[in-house]
């Protein structure tokens, strides 16, 4: 069975490299938008492959996603949190394609974007993607309470800066780590900005909570490695095992309760992650499509 997988590169690359330790030869194919020059081999493979899986692709007319199922190719979509905003911005546009809702195979990879896919007349299944998150293993909480933060050097919309800053503000007496790169364009005396951190195990040993604000999420692969380590999170979406907030005043508050709460490692949060395992999600993947392909 021939998988050609495309999309997102961040996701695809390594969704093939995953596919293929399970015994599929799944290949990831760059899009000609990005090299030109490779078009006709891409669309080869396109021809040849029996699924094409793509990733954070477009569902409106004209898109690629529209053009493979006129070509009758057995597609799955997988929405991944930014490409479910796209459909909302094509199906008011009048731009979705009828074809690709009702004859693509639809995937999502968080419980709520099934929910969003379903008011836009998507039927979505939630499914992980198939690729390993960073793990690690549960120790006990610090005897610092700090709280972890991602946020890249240039967050993007989707991250909730000012969110997430006035709940740092709020808690003068809670140090906070920030990884990624971010810097606050105003020194806080409670915040230690880490940079860029390549292994993230210290980090975590470091920390009892990880602060997750976004104005628009997938399933956060940071959120699972932090409940991985047994350690608690407070994010915009609901999972067992995590505080879910609506607004930095509600993000702080649970922050100042965890503080008091939290004496052990987070249990539940450990029987959440364990379902996101590399193993159980990869394996699932490759069962799914090698039915797709009959």
């Amino acid at each position: 069975m021939r998988v050609a997988v495309i999309g997102l590169p961040f996701f695809g690359q390594r969704v093939a490299e995953a596919l293929v330790s399970a015994g599929i030869a799944a290949r990831f194919l760059p899009s000609p938008a990005v090299e030109p020059r490779r078009f006709p081999g891409v669309l080869a493979e396109l021809l040849r492959a029996d699924v094409v899986y793509a990733i954070g692709s477009r569902a409106a007319r004209g898109a690629p996603a529209d053009l493979l199922v006129r070509l009758r190719k057995r597609l799955v979509l997988h929405w991944v949190g930014s490409d479910v905003l796209w459909a909302r911005r094509d199906a008011a546009a009048g731009r979705l394609s009828s074809r690709v809702v009702e004859r693509a195979v639809h995937w999502a990879d968080a419980p709520w974007l099934v929910e969003e896919l379903g008011a836009l007349s998507i039927a979505a299944e939630e499914h992980p993607l198939p690729l390993p998150i960073a793990w690690g293993e549960p120790v006990p909480l610090p005897e610092t309470f700090r709280v972890l933060v991602y946020l890249p050097v240039h967050p993007g919309e989707a991250y909730d800066v000012e969110g997430t800053l006035a709940v740092i503000r709020a808690l003068p007496h809670v140090p906070f780590l920030i990884v990624g790169g971010f810097v606050p364009p105003v020194p806080l005396p409670n915040v230690e900005a880490l940079g860029f951190v390549r292994t993230m195990a210290d980090v975590y040993h470091r920390s009892s909570v990880l602060l997750r604000l976004t104005r628009h999420d997938g399933l956060s692969h940071s959120v699972i490695e932090a409940l991985s380590f047994g350690r608690y999170a407070v994010w915009t979406y609901r999972l067992p095992g995590v505080v879910r907030v609506a607004t930095p005043a509600e993000a702080a508050a649970a922050i100042a309760r965890l503080r008091i709460e939290a004496v052990g490692p987070n249990e539940l949060g450990l029987r959440t992650a364990a379902r996101y395992r590399a193993d159980v999600v990869i394996s699932e993947a490759a069962e799914r499509l090698r039915r797709l392909a009959g």
